[in-house]
């Protein structure tokens, strides 16, 4: 795909001119953020196996890291405080890099099915305490690390979003078969030789780590 470069003659760089064209919220939305885990809160945390987490480095540079466990995965340890266990992956470690230099993290919590979400946001730090990781423990095995968030902004996100994308309506959901595999992608992205791993051995690799090395 050739690079483009594009220009805009209309851009918003105030928050005046946001507000002219996006409006102001309810009181009822303007309001609705809390300073802690309540028990809605914490009823949707217990049923939710997937967790987004953003961060950034010093610079500002962001990233959003994925999250999944069996339901309710993360801890709420009291109305100010969740941990998150951190399993096997490819050691990048692009979120525990980010915590170092900026604690500052932001959550988004999906339970399938249900059409609201949850938005956390607070500060983060990396803890090795051995009795609440072996609490975290999923099929004999230990995380090695977790998150532990001090929560400082918690809201539900309306279902709009959910509802406009059929995100849980099966009959909705788009054919990603064009999709290469993610061999294939690999040998692209990083730019590695196919005369000597095939996108299909890299991929074989990637099979067997979802099968042996998931926890």
């Amino acid at each position: 795909m050739p690079e483009q470069k594009h220009t805009f003659e209309q851009t918003i760089s105030s928050e005046e001119e946001l507000r002219e064209t996006l409006g102001y919220p309810s009181q009822r939305a303007a309001e609705k953020v809390i300073d802690h885990i309540d028990e809605h809160c914490a009823s949707l945390i217990a049923h939710s196996p997937f967790l987004a987490i953003a961060s950034a480095d010093g610079d500002g540079n962001m990233d959003i890291s994925p999250k999944g466990d069996p339901e309710g995965f993360v801890k709420v340890l009291d109305e100010k405080t969740l941990v998150i266990p951190d399993r096997l992956g490819n050691r990048r470690g692009d979120t525990f890099s980010n915590i170092l230099i900026n604690p500052k993290v932001g959550l988004y919590f999906l339970a399938p099915g249900y059409r609201e979400t949850l938005r956390v946001s607070g500060t983060a730090k990396i803890v090795r305490d051995a009795t609440l990781l072996d609490s975290m423990a999923v099929n004999g095995k230990i995380p090695a690390l977790a998150l532990v968030i001090s929560v400082e902004k918690a809201f539900f996100h309306c279902a709009k979003c959910i509802i406009r994308s059929g995100l849980w309506d099966h009959e909705k959901w788009p054919d990603v078969s064009d999709i290469p595999s993610l061999g294939k992608i690999l040998i692209d992205h990083a730019n590695l030789d196919e005369t000597k791993e095939t996108a299909e051995a890299v991929q074989q690799s990637i099979d067997e780590a979802y099968i042996n090395n998931v926890y």
